[in-house]
């Protein structure tokens, strides 16, 4: 039987089938007059459309009654199903599940959530704590990990303690002010408010470039934890218009939202840090990430996957699983290791490997995308690794793009939601 592990973080949700087949989408809906579409396209419109977009239906999962007569959601739970049903197809329809939730649904959300995956129909095998999904592979180490992970409207931090074969949660706690929405709007403000005092300009005033901001934010973040002054390019009806970002300003910007999490990171020293991969922009604005652990995207289902005996003998009637004290199978290897991997020299694409040392431009055109090291003039995005870090060259606005804090091997670059791995070729 079909066997896959849903991840349930609304910056991200993703799923990865046991064949092989990883599929992911942010937590936004749209309402439209032939259904509700989820994901990227969604999030394409939640600046231009408002009024139509939806981006809480996880934060607030219930079925308590939306305003207004929508024609196709009732209520939040009605948004999620939806979202749901366009996972699992991406997944192939598994037959059974394990779902990965953090810390943030409460059991009463818990509850409607395996009532709306029985509805789809699935079976739902195993429920797991996202933050123990992470760190199943480090449970031999015998260390402290404090485990950060970063939602759209709040962050979950995780106090693990793990032993030889046993790993359990031993604390948690979540910062409702620290949302990665929230952390856009103020940097989004802030860039506002640098147009005005420089061009007497405000993009605010323009959806469509308010949209663009937005849809380039998350980049600029980790272009700016790898550079004290980053250069961007904002787009306007008046020409694209130039501006620099310097770090330590939005190194101040962030520091009260950041007091409650900057205090835990100072209590909890003796712990290894560990960043969930969506909670990047955060280990780039508390100005420790040098100190940090980066998971990699699929860290958490990997593990799951990888111990899913362990996780099934221990499910005892669908319990949020926060602890195993036996871990059968040999771990995979660590995502991160002490040193950290090394670094990248290509982008693996469709089975070729394309050298980073040189410009490589990368042409988007909706789900196509074509690469070439000849010509980058015309390409949607171009990169190069230097000094060790990924740095982009150009960028357009017309794709959704993630890019790593750092070019190490195992990274995604994710572009409309199609995986681009960085890797490492010797000799040649």
């Amino acid at each position: 039987m079909s066997t896959a592990v849903l991840e349930l973080n609304d910056q991200a949700l993703l799923i990865k089938a046991s064949s092989g087949e990883v599929y992911s989408e942010p937590g936004f809906a749209l309402h439209t007059e032939q259904g509700i579409v989820s994901g990227i396209e969604a999030r394409n419109q939640a600046w231009l459309q408002p009024q139509n977009v939806y981006r809480q239906y996880w934060h607030h999962l219930s079925q308590n009654p939306l305003r207004g007569n929508l024609r196709w959601a009732r209520h939040h739970a009605d948004i999620a199903f939806a979202q749901l049903k366009s996972l699992l197809g991406h997944a192939g329809q598994p037959e059974k599940l394990i779902i990965s939730v953090g810390a943030n649904f409460d059991d009463q959300q818990l509850s409607l959530l395996l009532g709306l995956l029985s509805a789809i129909p699935t079976e739902v095998i195993a429920v797991v704590d996202s933050s123990l999904a992470d760190c199943l592979n480090l449970s031999a180490d015998k260390q402290k990990i404090l485990h950060i992970d970063l939602h759209l409207h709040q962050t979950v931090v995780s106090q693990i303690n793990c032993s030889g074969n046993s790993i359990e949660v031993a604390e948690q706690r979540l910062l409702g002010e620290l949302g990665a929405l929230s952390t856009y709007a103020l940097l989004a403000n802030h860039i506002r408010d640098r147009l005005v005092a420089t061009f007497r300009y405000d993009p605010m005033h323009s959806p469509q470039e308010e949209q663009a901001i937005y849809n380039l934010l998350p980049e600029w973040i980790l272009r700016v934890g790898q550079q004290s002054e980053c250069p961007i390019s904002i787009p306007s009806a008046n020409g694209d218009l130039a501006l620099t970002l310097h770090r330590q300003e939005l190194l101040d910007l962030m520091a009260p939202r950041l007091t409650e999490l900057s205090a835990l990171l100072r209590e909890m020293s003796d712990h290894a840090i560990h960043f969930s991969q969506q909670s990047r922009i955060l280990s780039v604005l508390t100005d420790k990430p040098d100190a940090s652990h980066h998971l990699q995207n699929t860290q958490g289902v990997d593990n799951c996957l990888h111990f899913i005996s362990s996780l099934v003998d221990d499910s005892q009637g669908l319990q949020r699983i926060t602890s195993l004290q036996q871990i059968d199978g040999n771990r995979p290897r660590p995502a991160i290791q002490a040193n950290g991997p090394s670094t990248a020299t290509h982008l693996l694409y469709k089975g070729q490997a394309w050298p980073l040392n040189q410009p490589l431009g990368i042409q988007i055109d909706n789900s196509r995308i074509a690469i070439s090291s000849a010509d980058t003039n015309r390409a949607s995005l171009v990169l190069i690794v230097e000094n060790q870090q990924l740095k982009v060259l150009q960028q357009t606005v017309d794709a959704v793009i993630e890019l790593p804090p750092q070019a190490r091997c195992g990274e995604n670059i994710i572009i409309n939601a199609q995986r681009l791995e960085l890797i490492e070729v010797r000799n040649g």
